[in-house]
């Protein structure tokens, strides 16, 4: 483990530093792409050493990206991740995909390994890899790389010529075998480095060319908008200069002068937001000024912004015309003519004297009630009359972003952003560089800054590249040079590779071809001695001989005389003598003939041997030849085949046997491959034994037996015992048929099965037999419905389950009630036909699980299982009204039946179905005592259904009171005894808010909350609502010592209940020694294991855990020891009588004690009065809770009591 730890810091530290220590390697997109040749070592690295590896190619390249990004930046790192993810990808892609097509491990010696090597690695692996980091790019939201392939083509480029260029030569060094790899270092590394050496310099040519070329691009666009700026400008100047000439030749401007230019000014400058003359008064002319022009003159308090008289001994510029794009203050512009703003901080215009006319003022913040923020300026420019006073000024209000913005959008391709800054306060008039932009360093190269003059403004505008000039960055050169350096590096590469690896494969071919003679030199020799060796000790049922063309043996094998008794040249000598006269023998010499005239013959030969026992001998012989080629005599090899004989006569005599056996009998191998099946079989199912039969039982399986018993069977058989059994089987026309079947394994003498024999008995006709005396035994003969016998054990067997499980079934009586008129008027036939007909109406409308039967006469019962009692009463119902409907018709005759139905439930209550049958036919007797044609449920089970139908009232209420949000958080104080500077404590409480308005307590809705599973809702609720309480006002809690919640037994064993606090505490932010669970012991202990998990992670936060109703359980003490609670809640039961009941007493004195003892603190619930709360403080409780204290009161009411 350290050493793949150091080898992954290893391979990061050689990752890091090369990346930046060959950042000229570094690939465009403006040289912020992966480095690819530290990404191709680490390649080479998890092909050599496995991916254990992989971590260190992540985090190298993910380092390496954060040097090129910015440390700072969460877009950087979201860069930098997908960087890493893409090394990790390449790595793993290269080294997976070498090994599923076993082209790694590898030397690499054949033309087709190497070329399938490179495809792999350097063509496909990063193709994946590439593709990853353009979609991540991508998803980035990167304007400068998402737009564009270049990212992902140079990418892919790099890391082809990285693989092809650094794998071989790492391989050189460090694959295995070391010895032949190495013979590669020259003839493959060397040329490999000097050709990475000229990459080196035509990567740096061409990335200084394009740099240069887009350097120039970038500079040309600037002065282009600089210019556009400028013009801007200066055709504003020119209109507010051609509006003072216009003024300027009027002895007075008029009303309908100021119109008349106005006219042709506002159809084509949209950034021009108001025009103004302001007219100059003299000294003392203001009156006349009012009575001439009927203007009433203001002086406008700017920060107050109240009018009032202005003094008429001073000189005033007067607003005499205005006109304003929009309206854009409360008060109308219109409110603005008459202002007189020399009465503010523009004085200085009233006091100019020998003015210009070419000096343009700037003005800031000359009429608020027009201006707009940083988005607009006044400029003024005084109007000169021929006297060479100054008349007025013309005031041009300039909207500057609707200005920039024309500017912007008049630019074919943006090839640019901008933003402009006024210099003299820093203020950013306009900006369209996108703050979002992760990459910087195209913003470091291609940056540019211009000041423009306007009037007495000084605006700088900076210039950096647009999106879209990034996403049309030109890399062709770069292609162009990585394309013919792939094309080098891969043909040298693999040309390299090939030579190498042929000269090592010929080398190889050599050794293999000169080891496989030597091999074969000494093979042929042991076979040689073998072969002696065999023809000498040739025993058990073998021997060799040889005879002359007399028919004059002259040699004999050893192993004669074990198994004919005679040595061998008693063998030689009488050889004639051994052979009798039988038919087989008279054939030998016309066999003998045979071989020598040159062919092999195969044949038998019967002999005696030395104690009088006949041998069958199965002889091969040939022809054995001079160097001549001519024929000397025979040599032959004979097999005693006596015992062989005698096992195929016996085998025939079973295969006469098996051929006409009674039973059907299948053969098959080991793997159920069948082999042989008898006639039988085949008069059973129709198959024969020349038809391709296939596997057992795929050939006859019928699909309708008990699913896994072919498992079962095989299991069986294959350790070597015998299966018996019956299935069901389907024959070759689709039959179906019942066979008992014995399935025995074939042992060798090793005691293993080699083959399989089934035997198949017919029992079809059998089980039809059995299966109609069973269904008379069990059913109604009349209505074809389960008989009384058998509804019995069903009934006995449901009552057994709703004991045992806990389940909950109905059981239903039906007594017709016209059945004995039918009887009467129209006989017994008729009646009988009534009850079949009920039975068939009865079956098709009730539940396919339940069970109805006909129990004598006219009466019938139906056993729903699983079914509650209210689902059962409603089913009795739809009975009822199917007998109200029916009308039986009988020759002339046409009745009406009706019906009277008693139901009883079945629980773990009911004792055994005696008892049930007994209450469902006394709820029968009452409903025709009723009046009939009606359900009666049995009276004790019917205040059970009015329970269960409060409950089921109360879990609808539930679970609208929290889908409508109508719980109440009360809490109640628990007081301390023993250290009073503690604090108040409170234990949360829950009500519901009913409907009608009226306020639940929660005894009675909780127990419905438990039965049905609303009770982990509600905790949920709880804890969610007081932790945001607590959140809410947490400056006012800091008196509260504790707040206690309630938990119930469901929720400490839900896991996600479990995590839903630990959120909600983080969420809330509160103080965790603020919050206490309180947990009841029953519920506890009920889960132990489930109780102390949720205990000890909630404590690891700093919760506090108490133990509810403590001393309410019969193993109180026992389990004590086990909970990891801060305190016990003694139960009130023993605290509310203690004081007349000495056995509570000594109860809550105990429990106090014990919890002592363990260090737990002690709370006394239940303290109704001042007397119980004195003895409690004499026995040395810490806490009580009770009506003596405070009763329950909403929650809010806490911080009544505090304040």
């Amino acid at each position: 483990m350290n050493r793949v730890i150091l080898s992954n810091l290893l391979l990061i530290f050689i990752y890091f530093s090369l990346g930046n220590s060959l950042s000229v390697l570094s690939l465009p997109h403006i040289d912020n792409i992966l480095m690819w040749l530290p990404a191709s070592i680490a390649v080479s690295a998890v092909l050599l050493w496995g991916f254990s590896l992989l971590p260190a190619a992540f985090f190298g390249e993910f380092l390496l990206a954060m040097s090129l990004h910015g440390w700072s930046d969460g877009a950087s790192v979201n860069i930098a991740t997908i960087m890493g993810v893409e090394s990790l990808l390449l790595a793993f892609s290269a080294r997976y995909l070498l090994i599923r097509f076993s082209r790694w491990p590898s030397l690499l010696n054949q033309d087709k390994q190497i070329f399938t090597f490179f495809l792999l690695a350097a063509v496909i692996a990063p193709l994946i890899s590439s593709g990853v980091i353009a979609i991540g790019v991508a998803l980035t939201g990167d304007s400068i790389l998402a737009d564009t392939v270049s990212p992902f083509a140079i990418s892919w480029l790099g890391k082809v010529i990285g693989v092809v260029m650094v794998c071989p030569i790492m391989f050189s060094f460090f694959a295995y075998p070391r010895k032949l790899w190495r013979t590669r270092i020259m003839s493959v590394s060397l040329p490999l480095v000097v050709l990475f050496g000229v990459l080196l310099l035509m990567l740096s040519i061409a990335q200084d060319r394009d740099r240069a070329l887009n350097h120039a691009r970038f500079d040309s666009s600037t002065r282009l908008v600089n210019t556009l700026i400028e013009n801007k400008l200066n055709y504003h100047r020119s209109l507010l200069r051609s509006m003072q000439a216009y003024f300027g030749n009027s002895e007075e401007v008029t009303e309908s002068e100021f119109q008349h230019f106005l006219a042709d000014f506002k159809q084509q400058h949209t950034d021009v937001k108001a025009l103004a003359w302001l007219e100059f008064i003299r000294p003392g002319q203001l009156n006349q000024f009012q009575r001439d022009t009927g203007l009433h003159i203001k002086n406008h308090d700017s920060i107050s912004n109240k009018s009032n008289d202005a003094s008429f001994n001073q000189a005033a510029l007067v607003v005499r015309y205005l006109t304003v794009e929009q309206t854009e203050a409360e008060t109308p512009y219109s409110a603005l003519l008459g202002v007189n703003l020399c009465a503010f901080e523009e004085r200085l215009l009233c006091q100019q004297e020998n003015l210009s006319s070419e000096s343009i003022f700037t003005v800031k913040n000359l009429l608020p009630n027009l201006n707009n923020g940083s988005d607009s300026f006044f400029y003024l420019l005084p109007v000169i009359d021929k006297r060479e006073q100054v008349m007025g000024y013309v005031l041009q209000m300039i909207n500057v972003q609707a200005l920039f913005s024309d500017l912007y959008q008049s630019q074919v391709h943006a090839w640019v952003d901008f933003a402009v800054t006024r210099q003299s306060t820093g203020e950013r008039l306009f900006d369209t560089i996108a703050s979002e932009r992760v990459d910087d360093v195209a913003n470091n190269i291609f940056k540019k800054a211009h000041v423009i003059n306007y009037s007495d403004d000084m605006w700088l505008v900076e210039y950096t590249p647009s999106s879209f000039f990034m996403s049309h960055y030109s890399n062709w050169y770069v292609y162009g040079v990585m394309i013919v350096t792939l094309i080098c590096f891969s043909l040298t590469s693999i040309w390299l590779l090939t030579i190498t690896g042929r000269y090592n494969r010929f080398e190889n071919e050599v050794a293999k071809k000169t080891r496989e003679l030597q091999r074969r030199s000494e093979l042929l020799a042991k076979s040689e001695k073998k072969y002696r060796r065999l023809v000498e000790n040739l025993q058990d049922e073998y021997f060799l001989y040889s005879h002359d063309v007399n028919g004059i043996f002259n040699y004999v094998g050893p192993s004669v005389t074990l198994i004919l008794g005679y040595s061998q040249e008693e063998f030689l000598q009488h050889y004639l003598s051994f052979l009798p006269e039988t038919e087989v023998n008279q054939l030998v010499p016309l066999f003998t003939e045979h071989t020598l005239a040159g062919y092999k013959s195969n044949y038998e030969v019967e002999i005696l041997d030395k104690k009088g026992g006949l041998h069958t001998l199965a002889v091969t012989e040939v022809p054995s030849y001079n160097d001549n080629k001519e024929v000397i005599g025979v040599e032959g090899i004979a097999r005693d085949i006596t015992e062989f004989k005698a096992s195929q006569q016996k085998l025939e005599k079973l295969s006469l046997a098996v051929e006409h056996s009674p039973n059907a009998i299948v053969v098959m191998d080991r793997a159920g491959e069948i082999e042989y099946v008898n006639p039988k079989f085949t008069s059973i199912t129709g198959y024969h034994n020349d038809e391709k039969l296939g596997r057992w039982p795929d050939l006859i399986n019928s699909g309708v037996n008990m699913p896994g018993i072919y498992d079962e069977i095989w299991q069986t058989i294959r350790r070597g015992d015998d299966w018996r059994g019956e299935l069901q089987y389907r024959k070759k026309n689709g039959d179906l048929y019942w066979a008992q079947e014995l399935i025995a394994p074939m042992l060798n003498s090793e005691g293993h099965a080699t083959h399989f024999v089934a035997t198949q008995i017919d029992i079809t006709e059998a089980r039809r037999l059995s299966e109609e005396t069973s269904y008379q035994a069990t059913h109604d003969q009349l209505t074809g419905l389960i008989n009384r016998h058998e509804f019995d054990l069903r009934l006995e067997r449901v009552v057994l389950a709703a004991k045992h499980n806990l389940t909950e079934h109905a059981l239903c009586f039906l007594d017709l009630d016209q059945f004995k008129l039918v009887n009467d008027t129209c006989g017994h036939i008729a009646g009988d036909e009534l009850l079949r007909q009920i039975g068939s109406l009865l079956q098709s409308n009730v539940r396919s699980r339940d069970t109805i039967a006909r129990l004598g006469g006219d009466e019938f019962a139906v056993l729903m299982e699983h079914c509650s009692i209210d689902r059962a009463y409603k089913a009795c119902e739809q009975i009822l009204q199917l007998l109200q409907d029916f009308r039986f018709h009988w020759q002339d005759y046409t009745f009406t039946v009706g019906g009277s139905i008693g139901l009883a439930i079945i629980d773990q209550h009911t004792r055994d179905s005696n008892e049930a049958l007994k209450h469902v036919d006394t709820a029968c007797y009452s409903a025709k005592d009723a009046g009939r044609n009606r359900v009666e449920v049995h009276r004790e089970d019917s205040l059970r259904l009015k329970q269960r139908r409060g409950e089921i009232h109360w879990s609808t209420e539930i679970n609208d009171a929290l889908d409508d949000d109508r719980f109440l958080l009360y809490a109640q104080p628990i007081q301390p005894v023993m250290n009073p500077e503690r604090g108040m404590s409170y234990e949360v409480l829950v009500r519901m808010l009913r409907k009608d308005g009226e306020i639940s307590p929660p005894g009675a809705f909780l127990p419905a909350a438990e039965r049905y599973n609303s009770i982990n809702r509600i905790d949920r609720w709880v804890v969610s609502h007081t932790f945001d309480w607590l959140n809410k006002n947490a400056a006012k809690l800091n008196k509260v010592a504790t707040v206690s919640i309630n938990l119930s037994g469901l929720s400490m064993g839900d896991e996600s209940m479990l995590t839903f606090i630990i959120e909600q505490l983080e969420t809330a932010k509160i103080p965790a020694e603020k919050i206490k669970f309180e947990i009841t012991e029953t519920a506890a202990i009920a889960n132990l294991r489930a109780a102390t998990k949720f205990i000890e992670t909630l404590r690891e936060s700093g919760i506090h855990f108490s133990l509810d109703d403590f001393g309410s359980g019969l193993s109180s003490f026992a389990y004590l020891k086990k909970l990891k609670v801060d305190s016990l809640k003694i139960d009130g039961m023993f605290v509310k009588d203690m004081l007349i009941d000495p056995l509570d007493f000594e109860m809550v004195k105990s429990i106090n004690e014990i919890g002592h003892v363990m260090g737990l603190e002690t709370i006394a619930e239940f303290v109704e009065s001042e007397a119980i709360l004195a003895k409690l403080s004499e026995i040395g409780v810490d806490f009580v809770q009770g009506y003596a204290i405070g009763k329950p009161a909403p929650i809010d009411d806490i911080l009544n009591g505090l304040s």
